[in-house]
């Protein structure tokens, strides 16, 4: 009897084994061997009604690997902070731009947000779950002249024969600029509609950044309404608000949602409304507790995603006018 109940022992030892070899699967993704190139444009221009003034322009250039393509270490270190997951890295390059409410003055309002601009280096690692997002990365770059704002802004406002900003030689300094930034999503299904044609999802994510650009900590979440909405964790922003970053694997033909969602902010340091940090520059006082509201759509087609959000920010400092716009187009390929 002894070889049948060992046989037993070890066929039960084998299901277990291959129960909780599939429950870990079920909790990871499947492996996604594409790559993703994203091309975004921000700008307050795209927002309705169109303005020239604040947060005014933010462009990027993004790449995202496929999973399981990162070194040893990262991997590690992934698994230590988020625990299990799939992985995979995200590098942009990008650059934001901030002017004050009236561009035609030569010495600009001292009571008005600064010139300035950054041009950064972001590096992410990306780590998912079936239901969570978790981002941890860090940013290097630069602010002040070096960051090309008055260029690209000018030389764009030239070629479409508009008047040139009259101001940017009060910008801010030349500073080099370093960031931590991490985040998680939630991602929880909370309805179906049309005898499951479509879903709703709700999608709660934190945030926070430290470092000397900002230092910030965010909560927020989103609402959506769609198909294929376990395609990605929402669309990505350069500007404040939610990120859901450029990683997305379609899981049909075709993919698309509308969505809305609100966050706070609390923040303890913004080098674009405070000034430089080791020299004196123009700077306004800082409205510590933050809000934005976005709304928008997505669709995924033949692998490419196209997002368009729009944003409405709180006031970032005294006198800033009652709330600001921006509005957000970003376009992602697979290959």
């Amino acid at each position: 009897m002894r070889p049948m109940k060992h046989a037993r022992n070890a066929t039960v030892s084998a299901a277990l084994l291959l129960a909780s070899t599939c429950l870990a699967w079920a909790d990871s993704p499947l492996p996604d061997p594409g790559k993703i190139i994203t091309v975004q444009i921000e700008n307050d221009a795209l927002s309705i009604p169109g303005t020239d003034e604040l947060y005014t322009s933010g462009e990027r250039l993004g790449y995202v690997t496929p999973t399981g393509v990162l070194p040893d270490f990262l991997s590690q270190f992934g698994n230590q902070i988020f625990g299990d997951g799939t992985q995979r890295l995200e590098f942009s390059l990008q650059q934001v731009i901030f002017t004050p409410t009236d561009t035609q003055l030569y010495n600009p309002n001292p009571n008005d947000q600064p010139y300035s601009a950054e041009l950064a280096l972001r590096t992410s690692l990306i780590q998912d779950t079936t239901t969570t997002r978790s981002v941890a990365g860090l940013s290097l770059g630069v602010v002040g002249p070096d960051a090309l704002g008055q260029s690209v802004q000018n030389g764009f406002h030239e070629m479409i024969g508009q008047t040139p900003n009259r101001g940017w030689h009060y910008q801010l300094h030349n500073e080099p600029t370093l960031d931590f930034f991490g985040s998680r999503i939630w991602r929880d299904d909370v309805a179906t509609l049309g005898n499951g044609a479509l879903g709703v999802q709700l999608l709660p994510q934190v945030s926070a950044q430290a470092g000397n650009t900002e230092v910030y900590a965010q909560a927020g979440g989103l609402v959506r309404l769609g198909q294929g909405l376990d395609s990605d964790f929402g669309p990505s922003l350069l500007g404040n608000g939610q990120n859901g970053t450029d990683a997305y694997t379609p899981t049909q033909p075709m993919v698309w949602y509308v969505f809305a969602g609100v966050d706070g902010r609390v923040v303890a340091h913004d080098i674009f409304i405070q000034g430089n940090t080791f020299r004196s520059s123009r700077h306004v006082g800082l409205i510590p507790l933050q809000g934005d509201a976005e709304v928008g759509a997505a669709i995924i087609l033949y692998g490419l995603r196209i997002s368009a959000t729009e944003v409405l920010e709180t006031p970032q400092f005294p006198h800033s006018a009652p709330a600001f716009q921006y509005g957000s187009i970003a376009i992602s390929g697979r290959f």
